[in-house]
């Protein structure tokens, strides 16, 4: 049986950079996935490393905005009828969440990592020499109705008092910005100018992987079924080679709690369904920068493939059937905005974000279970804080000071609350 100081499950942005940190304190690593780097969860975000993400994606509370959910009159959510069963009791402790003084503690928490998440994205870059897949332009959100300006300049406002630059736009700016947007439909913009963009998601993560490999750690294809102890450590048990180690690392996003469960580990955490879909542009039209439409909730952003225009929220079980409905509502809504052309994928692509119903992940040690440590339930912000939380985690498991106080990401906040 091949052992090694720690094992990292999981081979998306979260468990590559918790791998790279272990091994950079010294430890003998060995990073576990049924998938090569960067395939999975991944792979399909908006390519938005979010330094102003501070603020929680909140459970609507307007009873009219659930009423609109609930009869599908909406893009931006959607769900299984089939799957509520499964999904409502962590849509409601969501929906528990979602209120100020909840928010107000998630934003918090989520202050020192966010803070983070670039110069841990640039010094994993620069060591993968993948500078070139990151554009430093920010991102643009769109408003359709006057309505929904007032929050936001609020919310530039509380950034601005962090010290991040985000600024609404008049139309002329943005028309300068985006040449090739039509901005008859809009009534308004924000600019958020410090995130930093990547043409390629999953490249950029297999970049990543090769500076682990490179450093001297083990890749490892295996399907993992559970986690075990076994003389004062851990033994994997699954498909593959015979593992085991000092500590494990759970960094598995949506298939954490499937192994968690097994282990006698209940968290609760649900998932949030997504989609993309790539397409032309037609002519010589193109974007500098991500957009999206907060009205309908689709973001259309430029990738080395194409346009990737990207779904809402699907709340439904994991293993349900794909259904790309969103992407079909909202393809007339982004062509109002852009000339998108036919797609250049055969099929939509489908993933998952896990997520907590206080918006918070989790990191740390599980709950009385000495050697195994968890770090997943980023929701939509993994590819942003992977770096930022998997170096959080490598301090915590190697005994040195964390560089923020790790207490708001523990998972007893759930054990505590029984």
């Amino acid at each position: 049986m091949a052992k090694h100081d720690a094992i990292v499950l999981g081979g998306g942005i979260v468990g590559i950079s918790t791998a790279i940190q272990l091994r950079k304190r010294g430890l003998s690593v060995a990073l576990v996935d049924r998938r090569a780097p960067g395939e999975e969860t991944s792979f399909g975000n908006a390519g938005i490393i979010q330094r102003e993400g501070v603020h929680p994606y909140l459970f609507p509370r307007d009873p009219r905005a659930i009423v609109d959910v609930a009869l599908k009159r909406r893009t931006d959510a959607d769900y299984h009828l089939s799957s509520l069963p499964a999904v409502a009791p962590f849509l409601w402790r969501y929906f528990m969440a979602s209120n100020p003084q909840s928010a107000g503690r998630t934003f918090e928490a989520n202050v020192p990592i966010f803070a983070r998440c670039l110069t841990a994205h640039e010094a994993l870059m620069k060591e993968a020499g993948s500078d070139g897949l990151i554009a430093k332009k920010g991102w643009i959100r769109l408003f359709r109705k006057e309505t929904a300006m007032p929050e936001a300049e609020t919310e530039a406002r509380e950034l601005r008092e962090l010290g991040l630059d985000a600024a609404m736009l008049d139309m002329p700016t943005l028309r300068e910005l985006e040449p090739h947007l039509d901005t008859g439909k809009i009534v308004g913009a924000m600019h958020y100018r410090d995130p930093w963009t990547c043409s390629d998601p999953g490249a950029l993560v297999a970049s990543y992987a090769d500076v682990f490999e490179r450093s001297g750690g083990e890749i490892v294809t295996a399907e993992i079924s559970g986690v075990e102890r076994v003389d004062g450590g851990w033994r994997l048990t699954g498909s593959g080679p015979e593992l085991s180690a000092e500590q494990i690392a759970v960094t598995l996003g949506p298939w954490s709690k499937r192994l968690l469960d097994t282990a006698g580990i209940k968290l609760p955490m649900g998932i949030k369904r997504g989609y993309h879909r790539h397409y032309a542009a037609e002519g010589n039209s193109y974007l500098t920068r991500p957009l999206l439409d907060e009205a309908s909730g689709f973001v259309m952003a430029p990738m080395a493939r194409g346009i990737r225009l990207t779904s809402g929220a699907e709340f439904a079980r994991h293993d349900a059937p794909k259904t790309p409905n969103q992407l079909r509502r909202v393809l007339p809504k982004a062509r109002e905005l852009f000339p998108l052309g036919e797609s250049v994928d055969e099929e939509a692509w489908m993933g998952a974000r896990p997520v907590f119903p206080d918006m918070l992940p989790v990191i740390g040690e599980a709950p009385g279970m000495a050697g195994l440590w968890l770090n997943f339930g980023h929701g939509h912000h993994g590819f942003t804080l992977g770096p930022a939380t998997g170096e959080l985690l490598a301090q915590m498991m190697t005994g040195e000071t964390p560089y923020c106080d790790p207490a708001p990401y523990s998972a007893q906040r759930f054990t505590r609350a029984r």
